[in-house]
C-alpha cells in the first residue's frame, strides 16, 4: 500500500507542477503579447510635451514633438529649437532634464 501511496503522490505532484508550469507561461505569454502590442501600436506612457518654455533643470516625462537627436561627448541629447535634454533613467522609466548646451 505505502508504494501505491508514493506513486499517486508523485503523480498528483507532476500534475501540479504541470498545471502550474502552464499557468505561469499563459501569463507570461499574455503579458509579452499585450507589451508587445503596446509597442507596436507606439504606445508610450506619457503624452507629447507641448510647452515652448522649458525651464533650466526641468524634468519631462517625455520629449516635445520635433526633438532631433544629437551625439555628443559620449552621450546622447535631444535639441529643440535651443533647449537641450538629456535623458536619465529613473525607477518608473526615462525621464528628460533640460541641461545647458554641451
Amino acid at each position: 500500500m505505502a508504494a501505491g501511496a508514493a506513486v499517486a503522490s508523485a503523480n498528483t505532484a507532476a500534475a501540479t507542477s504541470n498545471a502550474y508550469a502552464a499557468g505561469a507561461a499563459a501569463a507570461s505569454a499574455n503579458t509579452a503579447n499585450a507589451y508587445n502590442a503596446g509597442v507596436v501600436a507606439g504606445a508610450t506612457g506619457a503624452a507629447p510635451v507641448v510647452s515652448t518654455t522649458f525651464a533650466m533643470g526641468g524634468v519631462y516625462a517625455a520629449l516635445p514633438q520635433g526633438c532631433i537627436t544629437i551625439p555628443k561627448n559620449g552621450a546622447t541629447y535631444y535639441l529643440n529649437g535651443n533647449t537641450w535634454f538629456l535623458p536619465s533613467y529613473g525607477a518608473n522609466g526615462v525621464y528628460y532634464r533640460v541641461v545647458p548646451a554641451p
